[in-house]
């Protein structure tokens, strides 16, 4: 899915559409993955991976919850049919903006698949960081409601959170700040990117 319910000022993907993968094209690819060996695929197959991750991605993915929830259950059950090698060691990845993560359709997935889920929700540090950037439609800024989410993974279903923090012209003032919020947060894995797109000046740099 490339739409996403944010607007953020640095995001890359700046002409958002509707796309979603088709449930056929979707099924075709697992099947495609699930019937792939050293023989007739070198890419990736069970004799040189050793295990699997089906990452999800947007935009935002959880707008298409249910398109992944569907997916991951047919590969689990295929993995299962076939007594594939991956149906013990695999993995479910998925980066969010946080803004879906109370929708029942997502906890009710995250339940299901807490066993097997990397899950991490983008945080830009503190308050005045993220919310300069990562605003929904109409300006306002997300960082509460992406923090409760963040609360809630850890409380609920005990999951360890990273962050990937992006940092850009119109929110380096904030880096120190933001990063010592994580720290205080509890937050042990943070990630630093910087965007590629223009903007950056010698100023800039010198703040970074």
């Amino acid at each position: 899915v490339d739409s996403c319910n944010l607007c953020c000022t640095y995001c890359y993907q700046i002409a958002k559409q509707e796309h979603v993968m088709s449930w056929e094209v979707a099924k075709q690819f697992c099947d495609l993955l699930l019937d792939s060996t050293e023989e007739n695929n070198e890419y990736i197959n069970p004799e040189i991976s050793n295990g699997l991750i089906m990452e999800f991605i947007g935009g935002e993915p959880f707008l298409a919850i249910e398109l992944i929830d569907k997916i991951c259950d047919y590969m689990i059950d295929q993995m299962i049919i076939r007594h594939h090698p991956w149906a013990t060691r695999f993995m479910i990845s998925i980066c969010s903006n946080g803004v879906l993560y109370f929708d029942p359709r997502v906890q009710a997935f995250m339940e299901k698949h807490k066993n097997h889920l990397s899950f991490s929700i983008s945080i830009d540090g503190c308050k005045e960081l993220h919310d300069a950037c990562r605003v929904f439609p109409d300006g306002s800024g997300s960082y509460d409601i992406a923090m409760a989410g963040v609360e809630h993974f850890r409380e609920h279903f005990k999951g360890k959170m990273g962050s990937k923090m992006t940092l850009a012209p119109g929110n380096i003032d904030y880096t120190f700040k933001a990063v010592k919020s994580l720290i205080e947060n509890g937050y042990d894995e943070i990630n630093l990117n910087c965007v590629y797109e223009k903007g950056w000046t010698t100023e800039h740099a010198k703040i970074l």
